[in-house]
């Protein structure tokens, strides 16, 4: 039976995948004990790394947010770049203070839906640079399996983002 073709989603999960494989006998495995409650607060070599993320998962949301504001029309595309944010943000809230998450200034969207497409997409890339540096730098097994799923989210969305075409409408 012939192999499945080589797409971007198929190369994307791969690159992020390899350097997790690789580092894969360094994490901790999941504990068996069911009482156990998950912790709250990450390792203090950790602390400053989780906030770092927090920060980069806060700018992105900010630009989808600005995006949809700024092109209602894409409103319907972005939400679910919107939602994973959310729940991102939700897992990781415990892990740092309030004090700690940043609060930017909303982003400046150029006119028009490509531009706007545009920014988000150069925004989740650098939040996927930001994630997988966690995944790799990451002291917890449990941390590093928590961002190495938001790295996946966020790679997923990335190339669904980037198989649109200029005008932002899927083909």
């Amino acid at each position: 039976m012939p192999g499945r073709p080589l797409t971007r989603r198929t190369t994307v999960g791969a690159a992020l995948v390899s350097p997790l494989v690789v580092t894969a006998c360094d994490i901790d495995p999941p504990s068996r004990d069911s009482g156990a409650a998950a912790p709250t607060a990450p390792p203090p070599e950790d602390s400053e790394l989780v906030a770092g993320v927090v920060a980069a998962l806060v700018r992105a949301r900010a630009v989808v947010e600005a995006a949809t504001l700024s092109q209602p029309d894409l409103t319907a595309l972005l939400t679910p770049v919107a939602t994973a944010h959310a729940a991102h943000l939700e897992v990781l809230s415990g892990a740092v203070a309030d004090a700690d998450v940043p609060a930017p200034a909303p982003p400046t969207i150029a006119a028009g839906p490509a531009r706007a497409l545009g920014a988000v997409r150069r925004s989740e890339q650098r939040l996927l640079r930001e994630v997988r540096r966690g995944c790799l730098d990451a002291a917890s097994g449990d941390l590093a399996r928590v961002l190495a799923s938001m790295a996946a989210s966020t790679a997923q969305h990335g190339a669904a983002l980037a198989d649109l075409p200029a005008g932002g409408e899927p083909s």
